[in-house]
C-alpha cells in the first residue's frame, strides 16, 4: 500500500511539474511565433486557461498534503496544544466536508455537460473533461483534509504524531 501511495504522490507531483513546464514552453512558442512570424495558435488561450485551472486544483491538493496552506499558527500556539489540536481537527473536518461537497457538485456538473455534449470553443474538447479535474482534485483535497483531521483528533487522544499547526 505504501508503494502505491508513493507512486501516486510522484505521479501527482510529476504531472504538476510537466503541466507547468509544458504550458511555459507553449507560451514561449506562442510568443515567438506571434512576434517573429505574425502567427498565433487560436487554441492556446483556451488551453492555458484550462491548464491553469488544472494546475490550481492539483497544486491546492498538494498544498493540503504538505500542509502549506494558510493557517492561524500564531493563534493556535497561543491557546495551547490540546485546544489547538481540537480546532485543527474541526477545521480540517469542515474543509473535508466542503471539498467532498465540491467534488460531488463537480461530478454532477461534468455529467450534465457530458449529457448535453457541450464542447470548448477553440479546441472542441468535451467540457465534461475540462471540468473533471475540479471534481477529482476536490476529492483528493477532501481525503487529505479528512486524514489531517483524524490525525489531529488522534493527537488529542494520544494516538497521533502531528503538532498543532499540522505541518
Amino acid at each position: 500500500m505504501k508503494t502505491l501511495i508513493r507512486v501516486l504522490n510522484r505521479l501527482e507531483e510529476g504531472t504538476l511539474a510537466f503541466t507547468l513546464l509544458g504550458l511555459a514552453l507553449l507560451a514561449f512558442i506562442q510568443v515567438f511565433l506571434r512576434y517573429v512570424f505574425g502567427h498565433s495558435f487560436t487554441w492556446f488561450e483556451e488551453l492555458s486557461r484550462y491548464a491553469g485551472v488544472f494546475m490550481t486544483f492539483l497544486g491546492a491538493s498538494l498544498g493540503v498534503k504538505y500542509g502549506t496552506h494558510f493557517s492561524m499558527d500564531f493563534f493556535i500556539k497561543k491557546i495551547g496544544p490540546r485546544a489547538g489540536h481540537l480546532i485543527n481537527a474541526v477545521t480540517c473536518l469542515g474543509s473535508a466536508v466542503l471539498f467532498f461537497t465540491l467534488a460531488h457538485l463537480g461530478v454532477q456538473h461534468a455529467l450534465k455537460l457530458g449529457k448535453f455534449g457541450v464542447k470548448s470553443a477553440a479546441m472542441q474538447v468535451p467540457m465534461a473533461v475540462v471540468y473533471l479535474p475540479i471534481a477529482v482534485f476536490s476529492f483528493t483535497m477532501a481525503l487529505r483534509f479528512l486524514i489531517r483531521s483524524v490525525r489531529q483528533a488522534g493527537y488529542l487522544t494520544g494516538n497521533g504524531g502531528e503538532h498543532a499547526s499540522g505541518h
